[in-house]
C-alpha cells in the first residue's frame, strides 16, 4: 500500500477527517478482499483497494487512478439506481499538505470515497435465510422486485455476442476464481467441474446461441450477502459486477444466483416461491438449464464463503454445504 493510500485509510481509522458527517467518532472498520469499509453510527465509507494482485489482474485494474475513478462512477450509479436510499453520494478524497482533503471535486481527486446509509444487518438476506424468517409470499414479492428492478433498467448492455460464447468467458472467469482458493477446491477438481459445466454447455450450444442478443439485461452482483429487504422492500449492497465482462447477462441468471443462496439455505419451496416472482413478471420461464446455473452459482459463491471462512464458523459452514452440493449435482448436468 503506498504512502498516500496509508495516510487516508489511518486518518479514516483515527476519526480526523474534518469533512465528514461524523467527525470525530473512530468508525468500525471492515477489510473486504477489495476494500476498506467504514461504518459510523448513520453512515458508512468505503474505498476501493489498490493492490488487490488477484483483482487487478484478473477483474479490473484499480491500481490506476483513472481506471479506479471511472469504477467508481459505474459502481455508484448502479446501486444508486437499484437502492437510492442507501447509496447516497461519491466525493473525492485527497491527501494536501499531510491533510486528507474530501471534496465534491471527483476527476482531479487522488481517489474517491462512496458515502453510504448505514444498515441494519438483520435485514441481510444470509441472515433471514439462516433465521428461517421468510415466507414464500415474501420471497415471491423480492423475486418479482428484482426482475421488475432489471428490466427496467435504463442502461441495459448492448451486445451482439452469442450467449454461448460470453458464458464460455464466464465459465474461463470461474476456473480462475476457483484456482484462487485450492485449499477448497484443488486444480484438478476445479479442472473436473469447469469441463462437466462446459460439456454442458457444448451440448446445449443451439440453445445458448439461439438467444436473442436483444433481451440481454444488467447483470447484478446480487447473492444473498448483498441483498436486503427491509418493510416488504427489496434493496441492494455492492451488486456492481467486478469485471466487464460480466455486465451482461440474459435475464434468467439474475434470478437463478440468488435462488441458489434460497435452495441451500431454506430449501427448495422457497427457491421456487422466489423463481415465480421472475414469472409473474414476465409470464414465463425457460427452465431448461437450471441445474447448470444453480451449480454454477454455487461454484461462485462456496468460494467467495470459503476465502471468508476465516471470519466465521457460519461462513465455513456455508462454504461446505455449497461444496457439497456442487459435487452431489455435476454429475446431473
Amino acid at each position: 500500500m503506498d504512502n498516500n493510500y496509508t495516510r487516508i485509510v489511518e486518518s479514516f481509522l483515527s476519526g480526523s477527517i474534518d469533512d465528514l458527517d461524523e467527525y470525530g467518532l473512530k468508525p468500525e472498520h471492515l477489510e473486504t478482499q477489495i476494500s476498506h469499509v467504514f461504518l459510523y453510527p448513520k453512515t458508512v465509507y468505503k474505498i476501493c483497494k489498490r493492490d488487490n494482485v488477484f483483482f487487478n489482474e484478473h477483474f479490473r485494474d484499480l491500481s490506476d487512478r483513472d481506471s479506479r475513478i471511472q469504477f467508481y462512477k459505474s459502481d455508484f450509479f448502479e446501486n444508486n439506481y437499484f437502492s437510492p436510499d442507501v447509496y447516497l453520494g461519491i466525493f473525492g478524497i485527497s491527501l494536501v499538505n499531510n491533510k486528507v482533503i474530501v471534496s465534491s471535486e471527483i476527476d482531479s481527486a487522488e481517489d474517491v470515497i462512496m458515502k453510504m446509509r448505514r444498515i441494519d444487518l438483520s435485514y441481510n438476506l444470509s441472515h433471514l435465510l439462516h433465521n428461517k424468517s421468510l415466507s414464500k409470499d415474501d420471497l415471491e414479492s423480492m423475486g418479482y422486485q428484482q426482475t421488475k428492478e432489471v428490466a427496467l433498467y435504463p442502461h441495459q448492455p448492448k451486445s451482439t455476442e452469442s450467449h454461448y460464447l460470453l458464458f464460455n468467458k464466464r465459465l474461463d472467469d470461474l476456473r480462475d476464481w476457483m484456482y484462487s482458493a485450492p485449499d477448497y477446491f484443488s486444480r484438478e477438481k476445479t479442472d473436473w467441474v469447469i469441463e462437466k459445466l462446459r460439456n454442458y454447455l457444448f451440448r446445449n450450444k443451439s440453445r445458448f446461441e439461439n438467444f436473442n442478443t436483444s433481451k440481454y439485461v444488467i447483470s447484478l452482483d446480487n447473492h444473498s450477502d448483498n441483498i436486503f429487504y427491509e418493510n416488504k422492500k427489496l434493496f441492494f449492497l455492492d451488486i456492481y459486477p467486478p469485471k466487464e465482462d460480466w455486465m451482461i447477462v440474459s435475464p434468467e441468471i439474475n434470478i437463478y444466483r440468488p435462488a441458489t443462496d434460497i435452495l441451500l439455505l431454506m430449501g427448495e419451496e422457497y427457491a421456487r416461491s422466489f423463481i415465480s416472482g421472475y414469472k409473474k413478471y414476465y409470464g414465463f420461464l425457460d427452465e431448461s438449464d437450471e441445474i447448470f446455473y444453480f451449480v454454477y452459482s454455487a461454484a461462485i459463491q462456496g468460494v467467495s464463503l470459503s476465502n471468508l471462512s476465516h471470519l466465521s464458523e457460519l461462513k465455513k459452514k456455508d462454504s461446505e454445504l455449497y461444496k457439497e452440493y456442487i459435487l452431489e449435482n455435476i454429475e446431473k448436468i
